[in-house]
């Protein structure tokens, strides 16, 4: 049996649901499958599909066999796309017709730089490399995983089935937001476990609008990269802030490691804000008539800066301060000076902001497009070797060079109806602007390796603040992983001379840093020693595995109820009533995404856009895909290293179920005290490519 990954539901003290991922035998997917089907779900092509032999990846010669599964997954699609009201069926039915024309067999895949977006012509996007094409026929998704993604929708719909006329017939939009998931609980006095349960209430449900719950996501929610330790104060915040509470208390709060923040400097400099939710010239042909799509959907978005206090005796984050605009006059907002409903609006804001920065820069542009070049270089050099070290290597990049397709066709794609334009305030154009920043101030080990980058925010060795619990267990991880590197390569080199001497692995450095090429800047240009080789290894594996597991699966607990991650804001606060007791159905009737479902799920239009009254739903059922568990974690690659580093794995398995330990007992005192865990590194959680 090979093991792989399901989710189940638990319910912690206080009813509280967490999603937990556990190890499950082979015939998982079929209980699932019957499950899906004895609770009303037909598709007849779903289990022919996930029944379908994997691809000899070896073979270039298995080209036909790759598009009779694409056929296969095409025709379980078709009929859901009629069916369903979800447009993410129809978004998958077109990569897939997209990649099955497309796929090709070839041995050294091709470099390409990103393009000018049309809505910003002159702004120059072409200093990150990507992958010329579609991917070749041996990175093309197994028929089992495609099968698992599917089913993961279907049941997202047919959850959604169970509990839309609770959405529609709800007596407020707060109101509406809450009926969105399933009852983990059903029967009189709910005395019986839902099987239907597939989208059940995160933590956040019932604790965002807690300003400790607003500050423990900054450590332990889905973007733990942008929180900083202060080390100066005045340089680091703004005059406005620093004015507000005084250099002097700031300064002792320093003195102390007590004061932290966190500023969205680089979405300041974007120029478009507000944003059309569907941009000229994209969606030029997309209005009503076949004309321009109206621009009347705008999306706002601040920068916000944020300075938060650490209490050590209460290992609790506490918000301090608020400034949301970049002016000379700007306010200054505190709990203390707002309304109870005016701050929790701000808190909005800010939160808005920083989805913006995870989904767009942090996740897609710092670990999916940041691994593709690697990919790539591995690919052409070490694969084409048959290299021993691709063996560490392939488990790094499984699924990632198709997924990135799909994302560049789909989330950012340079056309109408974008994801990204849609659900984004800044929009594709702007998202690639921030991206590019991001890879223009990039270095291989000082802005991936997890010591460099947790120092380069001031957390260094000297500060200890235990509730950062992505650092606690990212750097568990990070020693793991560390030591397995270490060990795989003093099994393949004898000494530093055998590196120095291997023309493989001096080609895959050249490439990887040629600017024509991967062009990864701070990645060595050669090899000399054994020590460089592992310290390589181990930066890309914690790339691939732990800082995208971190950055990708609290997804679900975080953005699936939409006000406590908004993806975007319909409103500034430029519109927001003077009276604080209007403010909350101000929030939830103009400000956040709708939620409404009762109406067309399509505007008739040439291109069929997405209404702009869904976009709620749409982000739920997309997280809920995106937080599909992987069957390949890092605790259960055993059968991956039966060649090649079969020690050096064994021993990084015990590590790795230490760690697992420890973090399993931690979360079970969280739930006793009605807290939530943070469950995303541990080993068994956490896929060791970016595989969704």
């Amino acid at each position: 049996m090979v093991n792989c990954i399901c989710v189940s539901v638990g319910v912690g003290a206080g009813g509280r649901i967490f999603l937990n991922l556990a190890s499950a035998s082979d015939d998982e997917d079929e209980l699932e499958l019957k499950e899906y089907e004895k609770m009303g779900g037909k598709n007849e092509g779903l289990s022919k599909l996930m029944m379908m032999k994997d691809f000899d990846r070896d073979d270039e010669d298995d080209e036909e066999y790759v598009k009779e599964v694409l056929d296969t997954a095409i025709a379980t699609l078709e009929p859901e796309t009629t069916r369903s009201k979800l447009s993410i069926f129809r978004t998958a039915l077109s990569l897939l017709r997209l990649l099955r024309s497309g796929i090709r067999k070839i041995k050294v895949l091709d470099y390409d730089t990103y393009t000018n977006h049309p809505e910003f012509p002159d702004v120059d996007l072409s200093l990150m490399k990507m992958m010329d094409g579609a991917p070749p026929i041996n990175e093309v998704l197994s028929p089992r995983k495609l099968g698992r993604l599917i089913l993961r929708i279907l049941k997202t719909q047919l959850a959604l089935d169970t509990v839309l006329d609770g959405v529609n017939n709800a007596s407020s939009q707060e109101e509406a937001y809450k009926a969105c998931f399933t009852k983990p609980r059903i029967g009189w006095f709910g005395i019986l476990p839902n099987p239907q349960n597939f989208l059940p209430p995160p933590y956040a449900v019932d604790n965002w609008e807690k300003d400790s719950e607003f500050a423990r996501q900054f450590f332990c929610g889905t973007n733990p990269l942008m929180i900083e330790v202060a080390k100066d104060p005045e340089k680091q915040l703004s005059k406005n802030i620093v004015n507000h509470f005084g250099k002097n208390k700031l300064q002792e709060l320093t003195d102390k490691n007590q004061l932290l923040f966190v500023s969205y400097d680089d979405l300041a400099d974007l120029k478009v804000n507000p944003h059309q939710m569907f941009p000229l010239p994209m969606n030029d042909e997309s209005g009503p008539d076949g004309g321009p799509a109206p621009q009347v959907h705008p999306k706002f978005f601040y920068a916000p800066i944020v300075a938060f206090t650490y209490d050590y005796d209460k290992d609790e984050l506490d918000v301090l301060g608020i400034q949301l605009e970049r002016t000379d006059d700007a306010r200054v907002y505190t709990k203390n000076t707002c309304g109870e409903n005016e701050w929790l609006v701000v808190k909005c804001q800010v939160i808005a902001a920083d989805s913006n920065m995870h989904q767009w820069v942090n996740h897609l542009g710092k670990t999916h497009f940041t691994m593709e070049p690697h990919i790539i270089a591995s690919y052409n050099t070490l694969r084409q070797a048959r290299h021993p070290l691709y063996t560490f290597l392939r488990q790094t990049s499984r699924d990632t060079l198709v997924l990135n397709w799909a994302a560049r066709g789909s989330l950012v794609k340079y056309d109408a109806n974008a994801f990204g334009d849609y659900q984004s305030p800044v929009g594709v154009g702007q998202v690639m602007q921030l991206i590019n920043k991001m890879w223009s101030r990039y270095s291989f080990f000082e802005s991936t390796g997890l010591p460099n980058e947790l120092a380069s925010r001031g957390f260094t060795e000297d500060v200890q603040i235990p509730a950062y619990l992505y650092r606690e267990d990212g750097m568990k991880l990070w020693n793991a992983i560390g030591g397995f590197a270490t060990d795989f390569v003093d099994e393949v080199f004898d000494s530093d001379e055998a590196v120095a001497s291997d023309e493989v692995v001096q080609e895959w450095a050249k490439e990887t840093t040629d600017p024509d090429k991967g062009a990864v800047k701070g990645f060595p240009t050669s090899f000399e020693d054994k020590e460089t080789v592992a310290k390589v290894l181990q930066t890309i594996m914690w790339m691939a595995s732990g800082l995208h597991a971190a950055v990708n699966f609290p997804q679900y607990d975080e953005f699936a109820y939409v006000p406590n991650k908004p993806w975007h804001l319909r409103a500034d606060l430029s519109t927001i009533p003077k009276d604080d007791a209007e403010i909350r159905e101000w929030m939830f009737e103009n400000m956040f995404p709708h939620i409404n479902t009762d109406d067309d799920w399509l505007r008739k239009s040439t291109n069929t856009l997405v209404t702009d009254e869904h976009a709620a739903i749409d982000s739920l059922a997309m997280v809920h895909l995106l937080t599909t568990p992987s069957e390949s974690c890092l605790d259960n690659l055993s059968d991956r290293f039966e060649r090649v580093g079969r020690e050096a794995y064994d021993k990084f398995l015990k590590n790795l179920n230490v760690i697992s330990e420890e973090i399993e007992a931690r979360n079970e005192e969280a739930e006793k005290a009605n807290k939530a865990p943070y469950n995303y590194l541990n080993p068994s959680n956490v896929p060791s490519s970016i595989d969704i």
